[in-house]
């Protein structure tokens, strides 16, 4: 017993010696282990969390796997890949599923990353080093073949570059924070919608990353985002926190991510603040304001272990608080009605700094924590409900089975549901898009 839980026990000892019980020193000892083994306690840098009912947290992987992390992704075959400080790695589970064994290293790397995602191909785009790159794996043992391609700068800093993702479109989108920065060499397209980028940006490559557009730009510093069943784009940006209480604060906030908009913010660095005015009509306005915080992760859940009230909405983190908000999306006219709650906090003084967050096969949801040197662990957060965790219902069909593929835009999720739909040809989609039956995100 160490840290607080052996400090407690010995001021609770101290109390009866100082009472008169007759208690001596060489009889502590018996007395700490009947404490023990009456009420055994968690370890002291093990958080216990408050979380809805039904939903049960366990550790997937420590600190001795998974130290101070940065980012995380699944790779094509559903492993966690995870970076930080010097490396990417992949995790392992061995007998007990649900946990993490082992881990062994992707490849090596100056910074670490702040966003990961692998290809149809198992190669990984690389968001670090200053550079968005391209690590290949040609041969598919989960180590990189070689150093990597570089495809776009971007600064590796706090405000820098950050996430990777494919799009429904089938290109890749990148969160770039106002010191990235963004600017000429990111406008290679002829009919980029931003010509001009001001402050943070969300940027858009074609597959074979030869080139780069700006889709959207005017944020601080978003750091993650994601894509609902209707190919919405949605973000959460970080706050002007020395401007608290002040009357121009800008909370942190999501947005859903206008095609070419302006969403507000106009200078780089962490020093100072100007943002327009979210009632501006050249402003994109704010879907949700949040309050304080420092935005991390942002996931869409697109899954079925998760109650109904869960599926499609978004999950985001916050990294200082150590939260994570989930809020449901209602459409309302041309957006969506947005009410952020929280969905998972820590109890007690232990450590939690969420970093980012990811939508495993069965489900679960994985949050990983670290940044700044801070402790490093993957949590699982599952439903559980009765006691017995539910289980994905079979598809009736090939068809069905990837219109209705869980996390379509996950690399494990696209290595089941691709090659079906390569099997099948286009016929039957052609028919599904005219079948007024089946779900709107189907067709």
């Amino acid at each position: 017993m160490t840290g607080p839980a052996r400090t407690a026990a010995s001021g609770f000892l101290d109390q009866f010696s100082h009472r008169g019980v007759g208690m001596t020193v060489h009889t502590r000892p018996a007395l700490v282990l009947v404490l023990c083994l009456a009420a055994p306690l968690r370890a002291a840098d093990e958080p216990a969390f408050r979380a809805p009912p039904g939903f049960r947290v366990t550790l997937y992987a420590g600190p001795d796997l998974a130290p101070d992390l940065y980012a995380m992704t699944l790779d094509p075959q559903g492993r966690v890949v995870v970076t930080s400080a010097g490396w990417v790695k992949v995790l392992h589970e061995g007998k007990v599923p649900g946990k993490a064994e082992r881990a062994t290293v992707f490849c090596e790397t100056k910074t670490g990353g702040m966003g990961l995602c692998f290809d149809d191909n198992g190669d990984l785009l690389f968001c670090g080093d200053g550079w968005l790159s391209r690590y290949r794996d040609a041969d598919g043992d989960g180590k990189a073949d070689g150093p990597p391609e570089r495809i776009v700068p971007l600064r590796f800093t706090d405000h820098g570059g950050h996430a990777v993702r494919k799009g429904p479109d089938g290109w890749w989108y990148v969160a770039a924070g106002n010191d990235s920065p963004i600017g000429a060499t990111h406008v290679t397209r002829t009919h980029s919608p931003v010509k001009a980028p001001e402050a943070g940006g969300i940027l858009r490559l074609p597959p074979d990353g030869k080139s780069c557009e700006v889709a959207a730009h005017g944020f601080r510093n978003p750091y993650d985002f994601d894509f609902n069943p209707a190919g919405d784009l949605f973000t959460y940006d970080s706050d002007t926190e020395r401007d608290y209480l002040l009357p121009w604060y800008s909370p942190t906030r999501l947005y859903h991510v206008a095609h070419a908009g302006h969403h507000g913010w106009r200078v780089s660095g962490y020093m100072r603040s100007w943002a327009r005015p979210r009632f501006q009509p050249d402003t994109v306005d704010v879907l949700a304001p949040i309050g304080r915080g420092s935005p991390t992760g942002v996931v869409c859940y697109r899954h079925t272990q998760f109650p109904e009230k869960y599926r499609d909405g978004l999950f985001v983190l916050d990294w200082t608080f150590g939260r994570v908000y989930f809020t449901p999306l209602t459409p309302e006219g041309s957006s969506y009605a947005a009410k952020p709650e929280v969905f998972l906090e820590p109890t007690g003084t232990a450590g939690f700094a969420p970093t980012d967050c990811a939508v495993a096969p069965d489900g679960s949801l994985l949050v990983c924590i670290g940044g700044r040197r801070t402790r490093g662990a993957v949590y699982r957060v599952e439903y559980v409900g009765d006691g017995k965790p539910a289980k994905p219902v079979a598809p009736a069909s090939d068809l069905d089975a990837v219109l209705d593929a869980p996390q379509p835009l996950d690399a494990w999720s696209r290595a089941k549901w691709v090659p079906l739909a390569k099997k099948l040809g286009a016929a039957p989609f052609a028919a599904a898009l005219a079948d007024e039956k089946r779900s709107d995100a189907a067709r």
